[in-house]
């Protein structure tokens, strides 16, 4: 018996919204309404491979909501694909293939939903792992924050990247944003798309002090479990220069 009634759209932002859990399981429905059998039973590749037959057939449409949205799900199932994948020419080919799609819909989405965020952060993240110039990758996830003010997982990506490259300052700037922005405001109860608990967290502090010892900044505002004091956290104003686009 399927999971859901047969007339769910699997196209549209009702079903995106609620998630990538929710999402697979409506394609693993889809795939039992269409006579493919033992789909719990599949690898994750080999499922993830139905979903996109799935889609392929689907993408003869002349309906072009429908097809906007078909390059968001090709786009996630190929990203997810590359994760699942061991060889490196597999994640490449199926990385590069999800950068395409993720590109193509927003080239195409007319959408204000929580998946414009999510393909403009994963096109940063893939670019990166496919070892992209560093400033094509910032440039992505820099586009990505200004989509959803809430998210803070393409500033955390940002400041990793300075913390590893050994350039503090640039760490700091963007720590004193994550700080501001995303300490203690997980938007986790109205957004569902991987949200990182590290990037809204204490993490963010600890990252923070870290980075000012580095710099040789005073970290007496901070307590001694790491906490911030109120003063120890950057006010808006204080954050002149950022680059958004």
């Amino acid at each position: 018996m399927p999971l859901f009634r047969s007339k769910i759209d699997p196209f549209s932002s009702y079903t995106i919204d609620l998630g990538p859990l929710y999402v697979e399981r409506v394609f693993d429905s889809l795939l039992t309404s269409q006579g493919v059998k033992d789909v719990f039973k599949m690898s994750d590749i080999e499922r993830l491979g139905n979903y996109l037959e799935y889609l392929r057939l689907k993408t003869r449409t002349n309906n072009r909501i429908q097809y906007t949205f078909i390059q968001f799900y090709k786009a996630h199932f190929y990203h997810q694909s590359a994760h699942h994948s061991v060889a490196r020419k597999d994640v490449q080919h199926f990385g590069e293939k999800a950068l395409c799609y993720y590109q193509t819909y927003l080239e195409l989405s007319d959408q204000t939903d929580e998946s414009k965020y999510y393909a403009q952060w994963q096109i940063g993240m893939l670019q990166d792992i496919l070892k992209y110039p560093w400033i094509l990758v910032e440039d992505a996830l820099l586009k990505a924050s200004s989509i959803d003010r809430l998210r803070g997982e393409a500033i955390k990506k940002i400041i990793e990247h300075y913390i590893q490259v050994k350039e503090w300052k640039m760490a700091y700037h963007y720590s004193e944003l994550a700080m501001t922005r995303f300490w203690g405001k997980n938007p986790v109860a109205q957004r569902r798309w991987f949200i990182d608990f590290d990037a809204y967290n204490l993490n963010i502090v600890r990252v923070h002090r870290t980075i000012c010892n580095k710099l040789g900044y005073s970290t007496e505002k901070f307590s001694a479990d790491g906490i911030p004091h109120k003063e120890a956290i950057p006010q808006q104003s204080q954050l002149q220069g950022f680059r958004f686009h």
